[in-house]
């Protein structure tokens, strides 16, 4: 990447020269064009362009400062620069070339070292059509900008298109704007040094849009190319004038002589678009798709519905969330095509009608397979039965009776499993095999006697130092989960635990009690808060 300031010398001693009141200013261009880019497909002829234009505007007698391939900072050094040499020169041209975007209200010139892939990444990373514009309005009569626009459009997900929204042009300022070589050509061969009057030339082009102000002299064309076709200090838009009543002459349509009136109420035509007018009946333009969309002012409830209905028919909206973006488009465009209407992807009353009766229909036939489901499993009570319903319908119209069902079952389950580790406590009758109860059911139903029977055969004062740690470890209350991450940690340490499974068995005490006398903890082989604090917070 290389940048050119060959003339910024020249061009600062000029301004300073102007300040302190010499001579008269020269005219000054300042030439951007990006064409090698970072992360968009490269348009290296804008690159290449660029000598040829620069030389050109040099031939001509203008100072110039220029710069190809630049970033963002390198853009915003050029148009300080520019800015600040403005006010001391008669006049100013401004040429912009490469990925020139927009997302409908504003535009952007996206430097080198900007993807471009949203409107965000333009918004902050690339400065807008609007800054250039500005510099330019602060010289009225004598400012022109030139866009070249690259025919690389952008990403399709990046809700950006290639070229230029509506703007608001600076009162005495002339844009010229169309794709980049149509630019280069038209200032390098037609503009620059001609000595036809500059409306003439720009007055039938027929790729290129043209609007604003077009100066009788703004330093592009020859001495002898200067004309009256607009008065100075008066700016009437010629170019733009001469354009929109040759489309309203031609098209003689009402909205098109309309516009040229709206736009120059006294202007030269403007007694025969009104005599046209006369004689011309109001058109009545049909309402788009999305308007007559937009003018049943759907509820977020009401465009769920639709989401849902149509989900129920097959077509996959991408979610249920009231929002009708790409993924619900294109699901209400399937389904208008299955109806042999035109898939517009926008919704008529009478089609969001029939989409409701449609699946009003689709969901009574679920619902009868759902009832018949029901009756030949779920209803028996069964725990298996329920359990298959569950599985073909998780939201069914049973689910929660199937749910409440299982429930029963899941705590008949667990009282049998907390008697029947009652059973073995009470027949090895030992205070461990009490607090083994304990261990797996710290709220059982037998949780109270436990501890009272462990009081009775193991007095505090009797109790050795390992059921102390086994009742500190207890009181814990560590799930298997925490268990498992525990055996986890300590294998990842190097210590044998034997199976990561939750279960504290005579390998993983060996390894606990290793790994404390490592730590210099105390060496119980049970887990307490310093040993947890140690293994899981490291």
């Amino acid at each position: 990447m290389q940048i050119r300031f060959k003339h910024l010398a020249t061009a600062l001693t000029l301004s300073m020269t102007a300040m302190a009141g010499g001579v008269s200013a020269a005219d000054l261009a300042l030439i951007i064009s990006n064409g090698d880019y970072d992360n968009l497909s490269e348009q290296r002829k804008i690159s290449r362009m660029h000598a040829d234009l620069v030389e050109a505007f040099k031939e001509q007698g203008f100072e110039v400062i220029e710069g190809s391939d630049l970033t963002r900072l390198e853009m915003l050094a050029l148009a300080k620069r520019a800015s600040n040499i403005s006010e001391a020169v008669d006049n100013l041209v401004i040429v912009l070339s490469g990925n020139i975007v927009n997302d409908g209200q504003q535009t952007w010139v996206l430097p080198v070292d900007t993807a471009g892939d949203t409107a965000l990444d333009a918004a902050f990373g690339a400065p807008t059509l609007d800054t250039f514009l500005a510099m330019a309005g602060a010289k009225p009569g004598h400012a022109s900008v030139f866009v070249g626009i690259s025919d690389v459009d952008p990403s399709r997900n990046s809700g950006l298109k290639s070229g230029l929204a509506d703007v608001t042009i600076p009162q005495g300022v002339l844009l010229v704007s169309g794709q980049a070589d149509d630019i280069e050509e038209l200032l390098s061969d037609d503009l620059l040094g001609s000595n036809r009057p500059m409306s003439v030339l720009l007055e039938n082009l027929r790729r290129m849009d043209v609007a604003g102000y077009v100066s009788p002299d703004n330093g592009l064309t020859g001495p002898s190319a200067t004309s009256d076709t607009s008065t100075p200090g008066n700016w009437v838009d010629f170019v733009a004038e001469q354009t929109l009543w040759a489309v309203a002459d031609k098209s003689n349509k009402r909205d098109d002589l309309e516009e040229y009136l709206r736009r120059f109420p006294n202007g030269i035509y403007a007694q025969a678009a009104r005599a046209r007018l006369d004689t011309t009946a109001p058109v009545t333009v049909a309402p788009t798709p999305q308007e007559i969309e937009t003018a049943l002012h759907l509820s977020r409830n009401a465009r769920r519905e639709i989401q849902t209905n149509l989900t129920l028919l097959g077509y996959d909206t991408r979610g249920v969330d009231g929002i009708l973006g790409r993924g619900s488009r294109a699901a209400i465009a399937s389904w208008q095509g299955s109806q042999r209407l035109d898939p517009t992807g926008y919704l008529t009353d009478a089609q969001i009608a029939r989409l409701n009766d449609q699946s009003e229909a689709e969901r009574a036939i679920g619902q009868a397979a759902d009832r018949r489901f029901w009756n030949a499993t779920g209803a028996s009570g069964r725990k298996a039965d329920l359990e298959l319903y569950l599985e073909r319908y998780p939201v069914g119209t049973y689910a929660n009776e199937a749910r409440e069902l299982l429930a029963v079952y899941q705590d008949e389950e667990h009282t049998s499993q907390d008697n029947d580790a009652w059973r073995d406590a009470v027949d090895d009758g030992t205070a461990n095999s009490y607090r083994a109860y304990l261990s797996k059911f710290p709220e059982g139903i037998y949780a109270t006697v436990a501890k009272q029977r462990i009081e009775a055969l193991d007095p505090p004062d009797r109790r050795t130092d390992e059921n102390v740690a086994k009742e500190a470890e207890d009181r814990l209350n560590l799930n298997t989960a925490t268990r498992m991450l525990i055996e986890g940690r300590l294998k990842s340490a190097g210590y044998k635990t034997g199976a990561v499974d939750g279960r504290f068995d005579s390998n993983t005490r060996k390894a606990i009690k290793k790994y404390q006398k490592n730590r210099g903890l105390s060496q119980t082989g049970y887990i307490d808060a310093a040993t947890v604090r140690a293994l899981l917070l490291g």
